[in-house]
């Protein structure tokens, strides 16, 4: 089974659906994804790792660039100061009405590129598949702003696509935020390899220390991928996928933690 801490996050994704649900008596299509697909295969790596590595205590103030933002419900629940910013409007628009209020979570529309925040006024930070879309040096601008806005010794933990060679995706037609093109396309996301990884840490520093990686993946990946080959009419195995599969460390991995710390 999947590392334990998955169950709580994905228990809180139904009980934030139906709360809605009931509650409103509306529909939201964030809603009904948190009921039927509480959790997407890959997060079941990223949202335990995460929280562990981060490892925030109560009182603590941290910074959410643009993560999923199940994650910052949680963190909030358990006492943590959190904002969770995004570009999306939209997204914090729906997790507004989809969360509500909850103390110690604030939801605020902001550039992770240039975040309205005073300098060291947060603890720690996190982005959970995030950087990975910004393009050009945007990864390393961004990592350096976190960094400007944490305190001396706070961590920053990020996760990141991992395959043994780098690539870049490009689309036709912009999927988040329109920051223009090149030639006609435009950029979706990268896919980090190892030397990447080791140029990401070069292009931060000495603003911030890399302390540790982490590359797993999902096993059986035949889960994995029949998951997300035949989506959505696989959708019921969403409720059953932390039974059915289980972390694996090393070589094959999909999933990069990285955790950095400011000097």
């Amino acid at each position: 089974m999947i590392a334990r801490g998955w169950l709580g996050l994905f228990a809180l994704s139904v009980r934030l659906g139906l709360g809605y649900l009931v509650r409103r008596r509306s529909y939201l299509r964030e809603a009904v994804v948190r009921v039927v697909v509480p959790m997407d295969p890959s997060r079941y790596l990223e949202f335990p790792e995460t929280l562990r590595e981060l490892a925030a205590r109560p009182g603590e103030r941290v910074i959410d660039l643009a993560s999923p933002k199940l994650v910052a419900v949680r963190l909030a629940r358990q006492g943590v100061e959190v904002v969770s910013v995004d570009e999306l409007a939209s997204e914090i628009e729906t997790w507004r009405k989809l969360a509500g209020r909850v103390p110690g979570l604030t939801l605020q529309v902001a550039d992770g590129r240039a975040l309205p925040f005073a300098d060291e006024s947060f603890d720690h930070a996190y982005s959970i598949s995030v950087i990975e879309h910004i393009p050009g040096d945007g990864d390393a601008g961004a990592l350096r702003e976190l960094a400007r806005v944490i305190r001396p010794g706070g961590r920053i933990v990020v996760t990141l696509p991992y395959a043994d060679v780098y690539r870049e995706d490009w689309r036709d037609n912009p999927l988040y935020v329109d920051h223009g093109g090149e030639d006609g396309r435009h950029f979706f996301g990268r896919w980090y390899d190892e030397a990447h990884v080791d140029a990401l840490r070069d292009a931060v520093a000495p603003v911030l220390e890399e302390r540790g990686r982490r590359l797993a993946r999902l096993s059986p990946m035949a889960v994995n991928h029949a998951y997300e080959r035949f989506f959505p009419l696989l959708v019921p195995l969403g409720w059953l996928f932390g039974f059915l599969v289980h972390e694996v460390d090393g070589p094959g991995g999909d999933m990069m933690r990285v955790t950095y710390v400011k000097p």
